[in-house]
């Protein structure tokens, strides 16, 4: 009964590491600041076609 409980234990450990593992994982993927720059490069770009369209037009 010792050893059945003991690997229960080890069992139970590795999959809660893996879950902490993964929620920090996720976190820091989704925490990157590269991602804002990018939407933001997008919106100025489609802002500047849309007054030149208004120009021309």
């Amino acid at each position: 009964m010792k050893s059945l409980r003991k690997i229960i234990a080890l069992f139970a450990f590795i999959f809660l590491a893996g879950i902490f593992i993964t929620v920090i994982t996720i976190n820091t993927s989704l925490n990157k600041s590269e991602i804002t720059k990018e939407t933001v490069e997008i919106q100025k770009d489609t802002l500047y076609l849309l007054k030149a369209e208004k120009k021309t037009v």
